[in-house]
Order: structure tokens, then C-alpha cells, then sequence
């Protein structure tokens, strides 16, 4: 098999991965912790573990994908920007969002205690929605990166 159908693979199952580690902890096992988990904090919590250890998969995944495109000398810009925008977007989901997120959970103790008009559980709602929009516009962007990524192969084909 060629060296450029084995990294076309690579990079094909690593954006598959992407995809799957954006969809299934935030569309998938969320809501089922949240139905079935008893309360909100834990289920919360142990989402919370899941989101960060899908988001560095991601981060890594991405890393590779880009170590493979730099391998195969790959200059799409557009594919370059999709994998870019979905490392910015987790990143600030990982690295700043989460953070803020925890800072209100901590000040404003069990969410599942907290009023609903409590301030700061309007805080921590309006956060979430923020993480929630960039989690599904990374999900989005790793689509759109899956499907465009093979437009772009330069017409080798791989299926022989």
C-alpha cells in the first residue's frame, strides 16, 4: 500500500476521532448523566472529568493530524484554519471556560442547593451556554474538517 494512502488514512481516522470525542461525550453521555445520575452536581462533575479528558484527546489528535499534513507538505489554507478554529475553541473551553465554570461552582456550593434566580447560578448557566455554543460549533468545524479533508486529497486515489 502507499506511504500516501497509510497517512491519508491516519489522518482520516484521527479527524474521525476528533469528531466522535466532540459528539458523543457532549451529545451522547451528558445527557444520560444528567437523566440518570440522581443529581446535578455529580452528574456535573463526572461530566466535567469526561469533557477534559475528550478535550486534550482532541488537542492531541490535532497535533497529529497537523504533524501528518506538515509530513505529506499539505497547504490548505481552509483545512489549516477548520483544524486551527477547533484547537482555539477547545482550548478556550479547557483552559478558560472550565475554569470559570468551576470558580462559580465552588462559590456558589451544590448547584442542585442553589436557587434558580441565585446570581451566581445565572452566571454558571450563562458560562455553560457559552461552553455549549463553542462545544457545538467545534463539533460542527470537526464535521466540516472530516468531509473536506478528502475533497482535498489531489485526486490519489486509495481504495485498491
Amino acid at each position: 500500500m502507499p506511504v500516501h494512502c497509510i497517512r491519508a488514512g491516519a489522518i482520516r481516522l484521527c479527524l474521525a476521532l476528533m469528531l466522535g470525542l466532540l459528539v458523543v461525550p457532549g451529545y451522547v453521555v451528558a445527557p444520560i448523566l444528567f437523566e440518570h445520575a440522581g443529581s446535578r452536581a455529580l452528574a456535573g462533575a463526572l461530566a466535567g472529568h469526561i469533557f477534559h479528558v475528550s478535550n486534550f484527546s482532541i488537542l492531541g489528535l490535532s497535533l497529529a493530524v497537523a504533524l501528518l499534513w506538515v509530513w505529506a507538505g499539505h497547504g490548505y489554507h481552509m483545512l489549516w484554519g477548520l483544524l486551527l478554529a477547533i484547537v482555539l475553541l477547545v482550548a478556550a473551553n479547557e483552559f478558560w471556560i472550565a475554569g470559570v465554570i468551576g470558580d462559580l461552582k465552588a462559590a456558589m456550593g451544590s448547584v442542585d442547593a442553589t436557587p434558580a434566580d441565585d446570581p451566581l447560578r445565572k452566571r454558571f448557566g450563562m458560562w455553560h451556554g457559552i461552553s455549549s455554543m463553542l462545544h457545538l460549533l467545534s463539533s460542527l468545524l470537526a464535521l466540516g474538517l472530516l468531509v473536506s479533508h478528502d475533497s482535498h486529497r489531489g485526486g490519489k486515489v486509495c481504495n485498491g
